[in-house]
């Protein structure tokens, strides 16, 4: 178990909430084989449970079952990668005592990402009435990209938050570990938060629950090396402080990055986050100015972005270049790129 949290799980317990299971791994496990257990779980919190600001119950991930087609290691191609939905996904199980003032009260697409409904339009282009379920199946498999999440069980510090920062007693989704079997024919994955230069680091994401899952599920980061070269012909170095800078060195501000065990190499890269806050701090990142310096050079303009530079002020003064709000336009030509794999021209 990650991020082990005995007061939120006491809670539970303090306040009756029927069918907890213990807090370990194995107990949740075998608990959610049941859906009865799992959702009686739910409308006893439900019930229980009115106080602003409450830690959680115990969740199942709401899609990893449902959708498990979508996992698809013979599918080919990319893995995109998430964590674990927000609470507002309660509003779709036809749960009982709803609506409660812990959970989020917006009814998204049942679906992973469904409160980030933008997501699917960068990589696919899928806006309003386009934004159905089979829709998004559909594109996925045309561009054999399977789909997952890090976390199979988890509790929420505060349950109607959904920053990554609140997930504990959390269980790992080990079946991501064999994209590495060689019948795996996925190729690469994709992460919409983290980054090479965080991956060792303790804060939670999408990317720090995959290193868990080397760590937990498939023996530890000794099996494992890394390299920051574009087309992952190295040279590789071991997973600690010192290889990890050694790889940064080689990607030099890009994104992709790339492990090898001793049967297999996946590519990986790090999609700017779809987050309308990201928006913010995106301007100022390596790979964004990139970017910029790949559109000026396409457009046959010499004067070029330079790292001390102001980007917004660079930016204002290239209006022709950029067709739509910058952060947006550049998130949506990234990651068509990564799809139909061009990325490395930036």
């Amino acid at each position: 178990m990650r991020r082990p949290d005995q007061m939120i799980y006491n809670f539970l317990i303090a306040n009756g909430i029927a069918n907890t299971p213990a807090c370990n791994d194995a107990a949740i496990q075998a608990w959610g084989l049941n859906l009865i257990n799992v959702y009686e779980h739910y409308n006893s919190y439900l019930q229980n449970v009115l106080a602003h600001d409450a830690p959680g119950p115990i969740e199942k991930h709401p899609y990893l079952d449902t959708y498990e087609a979508d996992f698809d290691l013979q599918h080919g191609g990319f893995l995109l990668l998430g964590t674990f939905p927000p609470s507002s996904y309660f509003n779709n199980l036809g749960l009982a005592n709803l609506p409660n003032p812990n959970i989020q009260n917006n009814i998204p697409t049942h679906y992973y990402y469904g409160n980030t409904a933008v997501l699917w339009d960068y990589l696919f282009g899928l806006q309003g009435l386009e934004l159905t379920i089979p829709a998004i199946r559909s594109v996925l498999k045309k561009h054999q990209v399977s789909i997952s999440d890090v976390f199979s069980y988890a509790q929420r510090r505060v349950m109607r938050k959904a920053d990554d920062a609140q997930y504990r007693n959390i269980v790992l989704n080990c079946r991501i570990g064999e994209v590495f079997q060689p019948s795996s024919k996925i190729h690469t994955l994709l992460f919409t938060s983290g980054s090479l230069r965080t991956f060792l680091g303790n804060n939670t994401s999408a990317l720090t629950g995959f290193r868990w899952i080397l760590e937990d599920c498939l023996d530890g980061l000794s099996h494992f090396t890394i390299s920051g070269s574009q087309d992952g012909n190295g040279p590789y170095h071991p997973i600690n402080p010192q290889g990890v800078q050694a790889a940064l060195l080689q990607q030099d501000g890009g994104i992709i990055w790339w492990l090898r065990s001793s049967s297999k190499q996946i590519r990986i890269i790090n999609l700017p986050s779809p987050a309308g806050n990201a928006a913010i701090r995106m301007p100022n990142t390596p790979f964004f100015r990139k970017w910029v310096n790949y559109k000026l050079t396409a457009n046959g303009i010499q004067a070029l972005l330079g790292m001390n530079d102001n980007v917004r002020e660079f930016l204002h003064n290239h209006p022709g270049i950029f067709t739509n709000t910058p952060t947006q336009q550049y998130r949506r030509e990234v990651y068509q790129m990564v799809l139909n794999g061009t990325i490395n021209q930036i």
